[in-house]
C-alpha cells in the first residue's frame, strides 16, 4: 500500500512539473510578446500558476493519457518461493520451470530489484515532502515574527484619517469599514488579513491629506482584492512546489500586476495619480534596508518597482477597468487543453521511464527566469510606446538605495527624445529640489520639446537655481521653448531677468507676448510701462488683458493715458481688466465713462464699475445705481447696495431705505447692514 501511495505522489508531481512548465512558459512567452493591461497580465499567471496543479490532479484522476505521457514501474514482491511477481498479479506457490527459464532461485538479484525500486520512489517523494516541509515552515516562522514585529500596532484614533477611510470604503461599496491601525516598527503601509491597514506612524504626521488619503485607497485596494490571502496561498505555492521555480517568476509578476491594480484603483477614488505618486516617493524614503521577510500587501516594499509605478502615475495612466471575460474563457480552454494533450506521468505501467524526466529538466531555462525582474509598466496604447519605453527602462533600475528622483534624473540621458521629456515631467510633478541640478544641466537638450519639458519642470520646483538658466533659455530659437521659460519663471517673485522678459513683449509670437506681459507685471520694473501700453492695442484680445493687468501691477501713473481706449473694447473681460487697472493706479474717470459702464452688457463690468463708483463716491452714480438694484445679476444687485453705502449722500441713503423692500434677500440684508453703518 505505502510503495501504490508513493509511486502514485511520484506520478503526480512529475505530471506537475510538465504541466506546471507548459503553462508558465506560455505565460513568460505571452507577456514577452505583446503588452497586456495589469488585469490581463495578473489573469495570465495566477491561471499558470494554479492550472499546473489543477490539470496535473484532474489528468490522474481521470486517468487521460496524452501521447508521450511517461510510464512508472510498478513495483513487484518477492514470492515464497523466490519469484519476482507484480503486486496485485496472483502469486505463484511453489516453484515452476518454464522452457528456457531457471528457478528464481539461481538468480539471487531478482530478490533485491523490487527492494530498490521501492527506494527510488519512496526516496524522491520523502526528499520532496521534506524540502517542502522546510520551506513551508520557514515561510510560517517569517509570518510568525512579522505577527511579533506588528504586536505593538494601536488603533488610530477617531480623526480625519479615519473618516478618509470610512468615505473611501463607502465609496468603494464596501460591507464595513477595515480596522485601521499604527505602529512605528514599519516603514510602509500594508494590508493585514481581510479587515486591518496598518499604517506607519510617520504616515500620520509626515504626510498631507491627499498623500494620506491616496495611500488608503490604495491599502483598500489590496483589501477589496483580497491580495493578502492571494499572496500568502501564493507564496506558500512557490515553496511547497519548490520543483518548479518558474512559481518564483510568476509570483513576482503577479504581485507586480496587483500593485499596478491597486494604483489604478486608488487613482479612480481620488482623482489624481499625482497624489499617490509623491507619497510613493515619501514612502521610499521610509523604507528601512532590510525588508519585512515576507512577502505582504504593503504600498512601497518592492522597491525597485517605485520607478515604474510612479512615472506610471504622474503620466495619468490609468486604464479602464475592462472585462476580462475573453481572457478567462481563452485561459481556461487552455487549462482543459493542457489536460487532453500534454504529457504526464503515469503510475499504473510496468515499465520505469524516468530517464527523460527529473528535476534538472527545463533547468537551464528555469535558471535564465529565475532572476527575472518586475514587468514593465503596462501602459495604455493611446500613450505611445516612448513613456512605456520610459518606465521600462527606469523599472530596471535595481538601485534601491538612489531612490525615485535619481532613478528619473538618470532617464535625463536616455537616447530616446521622448523619454527623456516623461522623464522631465515626472520629475516636475514630484516636487523634489534633489532633481533642480540635473534638470539644469538637461536644459542643454538638443531637443526642443525636451528643453520645454525640463523648464516646466524646473517651475514646479520653484527653486532660485533654475531663475538664471531659465533666464538663458528666454532666447532660445523655439518658440514652445521660450513660452515654457516664461511660465516656469511665473513662479518665482523676485530676481527676475527684466531686459529678457521686455524685449519678449515685442515677440512674434502670440502666446509668447501674451505670456511676457503676464510676467511683466512682477518685475516691479516702470521700463516695461513703454512696451506693454502698445500691447493695449495688440491684436489679441488676451495679449490686451494682460498688458493692462501688467499696467496696473506696475503702479506706473504714466501709463494711465493707455487705458483709456481700452474701456470700449470690443472684448468684455478687456473692459473689466481696463477698470482694475483704472482702480489700481488711481488714475481718474469721466464720470460719464463710468456711468455708461454701470449699463455694460457684461455683468462683470457692471459689477466692477458700481464698485469703482461707490470707492469714488460719484453722486452722479446714484440714479443708475438704484436702478441697478432690479439688475438680472445677483452679483451685481450686491455690488450696488455696497456703493450706494459708500456714497455718502441723502440720496444714497433714500436708495438704500428703498431697497430694504427689495425681492432679493440677499439686497435686503446688504441694505441693512449698510443702513447700520452710516452714522446718523
Amino acid at each position: 500500500m505505502t510503495s501504490n501511495l508513493s509511486s502514485t505522489a511520484l506520478a503526480w508531481l512529475l505530471t506537475y512539473a510538465i504541466h506546471s512548465t507548459v503553462l508558465l512558459t506560455l505565460a513568460w512567452l505571452l507577456v514577452r510578446i505583446r503588452r497586456w493591461s495589469p488585469g490581463a497580465s495578473e489573469l495570465l499567471w495566477k491561471s499558470a500558476m494554479v492550472g499546473g496543479i489543477l490539470t496535473a490532479s484532474v489528468q490522474l484522476w481521470l486517468d487521460v493519457r496524452p501521447a508521450g505521457t511517461l510510464m512508472l514501474h510498478t513495483p513487484t514482491v518477492v514470492t515464497s518461493a523466490g519469484y519476482a511477481a507484480p503486486v496485485n498479479q496472483p502469486t505463484i506457490s511453489a516453484p515452476v520451470e518454464p522452457t528456457g527459464i531457471a528457478p528464481v532461485s539461481n538468480f539471487p538479484p531478482l530478490q533485491s530489484s523490487p527492494a530498490i525500486t521501492m527506494t527510488k520512489s519512496s526516496a524522491a517523494v520523502l526528499v520532496w515532502a521534506l524540502v517542502a516541509l522546510a520551506l513551508g515552515l520557514t515561510y510560517i516562522g517569517r509570518r510568525l515574527i512579522l505577527v511579533g514585529r506588528l504586536g505593538d500596532r494601536r488603533a488610530v484614533p477617531d480623526g480625519p484619517l479615519q473618516n478618509m477611510l470610512i468615505a473611501l470604503a463607502r465609496d468603494a461599496g464596501l460591507r464595513r469599514t477595515p480596522r485601521l491601525t499604527c505602529t512605528s516598527r514599519i516603514s510602509s503601509p500594508i494590508a493585514l488579513g481581510i479587515n486591518e491597514i496598518c499604517v506607519p506612524d510617520t504616515a500620520i504626521t509626515d504626510l498631507d491629506v491627499d498623500q494620506q488619503r491616496s495611500l488608503l485607497a490604495h491599502e483598500l485596494a489590496h483589501l477589496a482584492r483580497r491580495d493578502p490571502i492571494w499572496m500568502g496561498m501564493a507564496s506558500l505555492i512557490e515553496r511547497v512546489f519548490w520543483i518548479q521555480p518558474l512559481n518564483r517568476v510568476a509570483n513576482r509578476q503577479i504581485a507586480t500586476s496587483a500593485e499596478f491594480l491597486c494604483d489604478d484603483w486608488a487613482v479612480r477614488r481620488t482623482g489624481s495619480g499625482v497624489p499617490l505618486a509623491r507619497c510613493l516617493a515619501k514612502v521610499a524614503e521610509w523604507i528601512q534596508a532590510s525588508p519585512l521577510g515576507v512577502p505582504v500587501a504593503g504600498m512601497a516594499e518592492e522597491r525597485s518597482l517605485l520607478v515604474s509605478r510612479v512615472a506610471r502615475l504622474v503620466e495619468g495612466v490609468t486604464p479602464a477597468n475592462r472585462s476580462r471575460r475573453g481572457l478567462a474563457i481563452a485561459a481556461t480552454a487552455v487549462l482543459v487543453a493542457t489536460i487532453l494533450v500534454a504529457p504526464g506521468v503515469s503510475g499504473n505501467a510496468r515499465s520505469l521511464l524516468l530517464a527523460d524526466v527529473g528535476p534538472e529538466a527545463g533547468e537551464q531555462q528555469d535558471n535564465d527566469l529565475r532572476d527575472e525582474k518586475v514587468s514593465s509598466v503596462e501602459l495604455s496604447p493611446s500613450r505611445g510606446s516612448a513613456v512605456a519605453s520610459m518606465a521600462s527602462v527606469a523599472s530596471k533600475d535595481t538601485n534601491a538605495d538612489t531612490g525615485v528622483v535619481d532613478a528619473l534624473v538618470a532617464r535625463l540621458a536616455d537616447e530616446n527624445a521622448e523619454v527623456r521629456r516623461a522623464a522631465a515631467h515626472s520629475l516636475g510633478r514630484l516636487k523634489d529640489t534633489r532633481a533642480v541640478p540635473g534638470l539644469i544641466a538637461a536644459l542643454k537638450d538638443s531637443e526642443p520639446e525636451v528643453r520645454a519639458s525640463v523648464a516646466e519642470a524646473l517651475g514646479e520646483l520653484e527653486d532660485s537655481r533654475a531663475i538664471a538658466p531659465l533666464a538663458a533659455l528666454l532666447n532660445d530659437p523655439s518658440t514652445e521653448v521660450k513660452q515654457s521659460a516664461l511660465d516656469a519663471l511665473s513662479h518665482f517673485e523676485t530676481s527676475l531677468p527684466s531686459a529678457a522678459i521686455i524685449r519678449l513683449l515685442g515677440d512674434p509670437d502670440t502666446e509668447v507676448r501674451h505670456k511676457a506681459a503676464h510676467l511683466a507685471g512682477k518685475l516691479r520694473d516702470r521700463s516695461a510701462s513703454g512696451a506693454l501700453a502698445r500691447l493695449v492695442s495688440d491684436p489679441s484680445s488676451e495679449v490686451r488683458q494682460s498688458a493692462l493687468q501688467a499696467i496696473g501691477e506696475l503702479g506706473d501713473p504714466a501709463a494711465a493715458g493707455a487705458i483709456m481706449p481700452a474701456l470700449s473694447d470690443a472684448s468684455a473681460d478687456v473692459r473689466q481688466q481696463a477698470l482694475n487697472a483704472i482702480d489700481d493706479l488711481k488714475a481718474p474717470i469721466a464720470e460719464a465713462t463710468l456711468i455708461g459702464l454701470m449699463r455694460d452688457s457684461d455683468a462683470d463690468v457692471r459689477q466692477k464699475a458700481a464698485s469703482l463708483a461707490g470707492d469714488r463716491s460719484v453722486i452722479g452714480a446714484i440714479p443708475t445705481l438704484r436702478r441697478m438694484l432690479e439688475d438680472p445679476n445677483a452679483d451685481v444687485r450686491e455690488s450696488a447696495v455696497d456703493a450706494l453705502g459708500d456714497i455718502a449722500h441723502d440720496t444714497a441713503y433714500d436708495a438704500l431705505r428703498a431697497a430694504l423692500t427689495s425681492t432679493d434677500a440677499k439686497v435686503r440684508r446688504a441694505a441693512a447692514e449698510a443702513l447700520g453703518e452710516r452714522r446718523p
